[in-house]
């Protein structure tokens, strides 16, 4: 084989070896080329999936509070609606007892006219009349729960009287009511109105003995 031969295959060889090697890196650069999507599509999935969980979380908690929100609204609605409804039947239930106070009452005021319309010089006769009337004053108002409280003859009692002044009496132990300058009353076994009264207390002749 002569010189020229010999360097002529020398070429082609390192031609040869030259090709390979650049299609091998051609080869890794389109290896690598296909890789990083793959990294880049595997780290997005990675990345969205903690977005879709807070959406979600944010969409739940949204959802709650509006339901919230909702049944607020409701029961401020039924609570007013309850207090209008209960002054409506506080003020119809007021209406109705006052209503039937006036048709008991009226008898009793035609009586006091009439009695005054009476053309009469005898006192016993109107004082008879008065009393009839006052009579049927307070079954009336017993009606309703409204009781006297007796007071005349009884021992002073600070629940139910109240003393105005005390006299000296030696008909009456000490502390006996005496007099009653103002009528009291109790509305179903309860005090509305004290008993004005005069208590008995001894007198000086009764203390020195």
């Amino acid at each position: 084989m002569s010189e020229r031969e010999t360097q002529d295959r020398v070429a082609v060889d390192e031609a040869s070896t030259e090709g390979a090697v650049e299609s091998q890196a051609e080869v890794a650069e389109s290896q690598e080329e296909t890789a990083e999507p793959q990294k880049e599509t595997e780290s997005e999935g990675t990345a969205a999936e903690p977005e879709a969980d807070g959406a979600a979380e944010l969409e739940a908690a949204c959802a709650e509070a509006a339901a919230n929100y909702d049944r607020y609204v409701r029961a401020v609605a039924e609570l007013d609606n309850y207090r209008k409804r209960t002054v409506r039947m506080r003020a119809e239930t007021r209406d109705e007892t006052l209503r039937d106070v006036l048709l008991q009452v009226a008898p009793i005021l035609d009586n006091l006219r009439r009695a005054l319309q009476q053309e009469t010089q005898e006192a016993e006769l109107l004082k008879q009349g008065v009393e009839l009337i006052c009579g049927q004053f307070n079954d009336v108002l017993k009606g309703y729960g409204l009781a006297e409280i007796e007071s005349v003859g009884q021992p002073f009692d600070p629940e139910v009287h109240e003393a105005l002044a005390e006299v000296p009496d030696d008909e009456h132990a000490p502390g006996t009511v005496i007099e009653e300058m103002e009528k009291g009353y109790k509305l179903n076994d309860k005090v509305v109105r004290y008993a004005r009264v005069v208590v008995s207390k001894a007198s000086a002749e009764s203390a020195e003995n």
